[in-house]
């Protein structure tokens, strides 16, 4: 049972709660507009890192531009000059020693002669002799010169395909168009400034947050290339970082949440220079700056909820509580039977005339009871109320009351011998209306009298109202109508209607249904029965096979006359398929076997044709009809002497 609770109590509780309530909504808020800035500033931070790196690299690439640019002019002008050389003295052809002298002047690192098939036979690193314009990738971007001996090519910067070297190369023909000039120089200072184009120099001169962490992530590798964790880091995936979908193919910032290195992060991706740059920071770490303000604010919001509460429950103690408790000292003597009792509060208006209805609802109560009976006798409805407390150890009761139970027409007894006679009422209920019992009474003349009473009761904190009516009219008027529209004139048996409104009540009870077995039956001969002898013989046919078939079953069934010569019997409530058979049998021992005298002298043979299926429940009475159906069908075409 629920504690019960002082007004006071109830009032105080409901202030701290709604208080509380206030407390959390407005630190709710404040949260969700802190979380929502806090996440937009680390937005920003993670946009200007971004704006750094691609400025960085903007002006990287202009100076490596510019440098590659003069590297390539210088390659080629190495190649003329080279190939100038060797024109004016032929002897260089065969004099290593003389060939890396002018590869030293010339500032270059390789100095290949090819022959003009477009292979390597002399130079500054003859362990390259032999290799031709087919021998690699590399070495293939010179091919075309084979066949045109104007082109001047310089190469980008390479892997070279002996070495894997990066070189740049330059080729040429000579003068007399019957070598092949080819220089190569390693691009050391493009080299450094290629390097600062890489993250990890990149990260290097970024100005971050402690709390914040890069990563560059080779996109088709997952690979992590470069970050600003101490720890070494091969792979995305080692700790938590997951590339989004369509990174490659929109040039925009994307962010998520998720789980890095095992703490819950704000991530930013951005892809830079054909990587995938990742600004990372632990949410606490993003957050930890707006604790401090949210405590100070919870404080406060405390002090000034405490304050409410104490000033707002002491004006209602003063104001209502004290008079509520007059009230109920005096309330309490009228429910103890002192109904003299005058409530008088005049702390107020609204306690004042509280008083004087609580007053006059004792006066009306004291003659209550008669006032219901007046009512009932007069509008002369068979009805009778009581009522009494939960506590209480008396029922209070009318006239009507008195007379269906057999009480003292004082309107008071005790609740023990008013709850024995009500029992006496219930142990027989109607069974098809809910609330109304069958009673047995004897009448003045001596005769047996059944009546039906209606009762009926409710009960809110501990005050139970009860209602007896006299339901016997309406009870025998619905019987007689649901016999007349259920039940067929000639045979006494169900009609179409009684036997489908019946068989759907039972339709998804399989417990009461148990096994079953549905038969259709039709009388054969009937229509020259007619012919021959009249209707008033037909009928009397119909009449003795509807006999011989309402007497068949050992358990439950339901009989009906479907219409013409139609019969129907269900058979339910069997235990088994076992114990169904021997009422089957009977069912087809009983077709061709009993006769009827129809008049004086004549005497025929009663004949029907028989059709059955089984189930256990009926859920599908649909396909037991129509399987009975054929099955009777059958038996009528089988049967000799079947007439139709």
């Amino acid at each position: 049972m629920r504690e019960k609770r002082s007004l006071q109590r109830i009032i105080a509780v409901f202030l701290g709660r709604v208080t509380l309530i206030v407390m959390i909504l407005i630190m709710l808020i404040n949260v969700v507009i802190q979380i929502i800035d806090a996440t937009e500033r680390t937005r920003n931070d993670a946009e200007d890192i971004f704006k750094q790196m691609e400025r960085i690299l903007d002006r990287n690439n202009e100076d490596l531009k510019r440098t590659m640019d003069a590297y390539s002019e210088s390659c080629i002008q190495n190649a003329q000059a080279i190939a100038y050389i060797i024109d004016q003295d032929h002897t260089i052809l065969g004099d290593m020693e003389k060939l890396k002298k002018i590869a030293s002047f010339m500032e270059v690192d390789e100095i290949h002669i090819f022959d003009s098939e477009g292979v390597i036979f002399f130079g500054t690193h003859p362990e390259y002799y032999g290799y031709n314009f087919d021998s690699g990738e590399q070495m293939n971007f010179f091919k075309p010169m084979l066949t045109d001996k104007s082109l001047k090519l310089v190469q980008e910067i390479t892997p070279n395909t002996a070495e894997g070297k990066l070189v740049q190369y330059s080729a040429l023909w000579n003068e007399g168009g019957d070598i092949i000039v080819q220089v190569g120089m390693y691009p050391v200072s493009i080299m450094r400034l290629m390097e600062k184009n890489e993250p990890p120099y990149i990260f290097s001169i970024l100005l971050t947050d402690n709390d914040v962490s890069l990563y560059a992530v080779d996109p088709e590798s997952n690979d992590v290339l470069a970050s600003t964790d101490s720890q070494k880091i091969e792979s995305a995936e080692d700790i938590g970082l997951h590339l989004p979908e369509g990174i490659l193919r929109e040039n925009r910032t994307f962010y998520e949440y998720g789980n890095i290195s095992g703490k819950h992060s704000f991530v930013a991706y951005r892809l830079i220079n054909g990587n995938v740059i990742a600004f990372v920071i632990p949410i606490w770490e993003m957050l930890n700056y707006i604790v401090l303000p949210l405590i100070l604010l919870f404080v406060g919001l405390l002090l000034v909820s405490f304050v409410l509460i104490l000033s707002v429950t002491r004006h209602i103690r003063k104001y209502v509580f004290d008079a509520t408790n007059g009230i109920n000292s005096e309330l309490r003597k009228i429910t103890d039977g002192d109904l003299d009792t005058t409530v008088s509060v005049e702390s107020s208006i609204e306690f004042s005339e509280l008083s004087s209805h609580i007053n006059a609802m004792v006066n009306s109560l004291l003659a209550n009871t008669e006032k219901l009976s007046y009512i009932f006798k007069k509008s002369g409805i068979p009805m009778g109320a009581y009522e009494h407390q939960s506590t209480s150890s008396n029922v209070r009761y009318t006239e009507f009351v008195a007379e269906v139970l057999h009480l003292d027409k004082s309107g008071m007894c005790s609740k023990h011998l008013f709850m024995e006679k009500l029992g006496q009422i219930y142990r027989k209920p109607e069974g098809e209306n809910e609330g109304v019992y069958e009673v047995e009474s004897t009448g003045e003349d001596g005769e047996k009298k059944t009546s039906f009473i209606y009762c009926d009761e409710a009960s809110r904190d501990g005050e139970i109202v009860g209602v007896i009516s006299d339901v016997t009219t309406q009870i025998t008027e619905k019987r007689r109508i649901e016999r007349e529209r259920d039940m067929d004139a000639l045979t006494g048996l169900l009609n179409r209607r009684g036997f489908e409104s019946r068989i759907e009540a039972l339709k998804n009870n399989e417990a009461k249904t148990g096994y079953c077995a549905f038969f259709m039956l039709d009388a054969d001969g009937l229509k020259e029965t007619n012919d021959r002898y009249g209707h008033g013989i037909g009928d009397m046919y119909l009449k003795r096979v509807a006999e011989i078939i309402s007497g068949i079953g050992s358990k439950n069934k339901l009989v009906s006359r479907m219409g013409g010569d139609e019969f129907v019997l269900f058979l339910y409530g069997y235990d088994s398929s076992e114990e169904l058979k021997p009422d089957i049998d009977e069912v087809f021992a009983n077709q061709d076997t009993t006769g009827v005298m129809l008049a004086d002298d004549l005497e025929l043979t009663v004949s029907f044709s028989a059709g059955y299926s089984e189930s256990k429940g009926c859920y599908d009475i649909e396909g037991m009809t129509e399987r009975a159906d054929e099955f009777m069908y059958e038996n009528k075409r089988s049967r000799k002497g079947g007439r139709d």
